[in-house]
């Protein structure tokens, strides 16, 4: 191995132990502010679409699912779509906090994707930060999911990080309320 080899390496080491370290600091100071809500990581706020991006693991719960918000503030948020990791599909069950069952139109859809594939952090998208994140709150830290792929799934329990966006422009427009979680 050259010297240069040896030294991209150390870099991209540096590189991941420091994103690993600042992505578990960030939820750990989001806990810290928001007790209510201490299972929930906030991945992604966008002021002009006035929406948040959140995961919030519940072993107790089927599936793996992020939550898109039709706020920027948690708090301020009247609708929740609860949207399936692997499939355009949404995820039901009852809502606790009063905010009603969102499913999404034509229009929103198409933002959730743009919104998915924007990058956000060190050259990652919102979509794989969300992998990140949904793994964290699972106990897996941003090592081993970097190495659960989905070819050689290490953490079957976990989402794979080269998980491919599902294509949300076919989430339907009313959501079924069949499936109870």
């Amino acid at each position: 191995m050259t010297g240069e080899n040896t030294n991209k390496l150390l870099q991209e080491t540096i590189n991941r132990e420091a994103a690993e370290s600042l992505l578990e600091k960030m939820t750990i100071e989001y806990e810290l502010a928001n007790p209510m809500l201490c299972e929930m990581a906030n991945v992604y706020t966008d002021k002009i679409l006035n929406i948040s991006v959140q995961v919030n693991r519940n072993e107790g719960r089927n599936g793996s699912y992020f939550k898109l918000y039709n706020h920027e503030e948690y708090k301020k948020a009247s609708k929740v779509a609860r949207i399936n990791f692997k499939s355009p599909e949404y995820v039901y069950h009852v809502n606790r906090d009063g905010k009603k069952d969102w499913a999404l139109n034509f229009r929103e859809r198409a933002e959730l994707l743009e919104v998915l594939n924007m990058v956000v952090f060190r050259g990652e998208t919102v979509w794989t930060m969300l992998i990140l994140s949904f793994n964290l709150e699972g106990g897996l830290n941003f090592h081993k999911t970097e190495m659960n792929k989905m070819k050689k799934l290490i953490y079957p329990n976990h989402l794979p990080i080269d998980l491919p966006i599902p294509d949300y422009t076919k989430l339907r427009f009313s959501q079924s309320k069949s499936k109870n979680h």
